[in-house]
């Protein structure tokens, strides 16, 4: 892997296909560790080659960042399952995929998060604003028109979630609540065609970079 750089007051998103050849899936399948190897084993087929060539392209993204080997970096993880990179300080992440599509954001100097949505049918989609989003939320998407109300709502699902995982929060663990930072900002984008993305960290200084990665 090529030598990477993170910037002070940077946040870079890089985007990669999940659907890679056989013989790239198992150049990444090689390093990644028996538990991760384990957790793909409880998934679907094509659910568990999508989680393992996800963790192997951070990792090889990370053995870019960090120098250390792909093989060889360990995470802890905290209560909503976000990953932390084990004795090496200098280097914040996060990851989220949809369909096909991965987005991994770095960041050398503060939290992020980030999450992708590829662009559907969300079914009984005021059922779960309404179970949740906020009530200025929901209003909102109850006034848009019922044309452009399914992209409304993955807008911001995306952004809600990106805020909560650079909290270190998940909407699914019942922390969404507690303590939320005043602080973050937040950016969406389209990684690609068909898919809608936000980005969040603390602060407004930060600049976001996008970085295509070859399939």
């Amino acid at each position: 892997m090529t030598s990477l750089e993170l910037m002070t007051e940077e946040v870079q998103v890089w985007v990669a296909s999940l659907d890679v050849s056989d013989d790239r899936y198992e150049a990444l399948a090689r390093v990644l560790p028996a538990e991760e190897k384990e957790r793909a084993m409880t998934l679907t087929p094509i659910a568990a080659r999508r989680f393992m060539v996800a963790r192997g392209i951070l990792r090889n993204l990370l053995l870019g960042f960090t120098g250390i080997p792909a093989e060889k970096l360990r995470f802890t993880y905290g209560s909503s399952g976000k990953p932390v990179l084990v004795g090496h300080d200098g280097i914040q992440f996060n990851i989220s995929h949809s369909a096909d599509l991965g987005l991994f954001a770095f960041a050398p100097d503060r939290p992020v998060g980030v999450d992708v949505e590829n662009e559907r049918p969300v079914r009984r989609l005021l059922d779960v604003a309404q179970r949740f989003m906020s009530e200025d939320e929901l209003r909102s998407l109850i006034d848009t028109s019922p044309e452009e109300r399914n992209a409304a709502f993955l807008r911001s699902w995306v952004v809600r979630e990106a805020r909560l995982k650079a909290e270190g929060k998940g909407v699914w663990s019942g922390s969404e609540n507690l303590n939320p930072r005043t602080n973050l900002t937040h950016r969406l984008f389209t990684p690609r065609p068909s898919y809608i993305a936000a980005v969040a960290a603390p602060d407004s200084d930060w600049r976001l970079y996008t970085c295509a990665m070859k399939d």
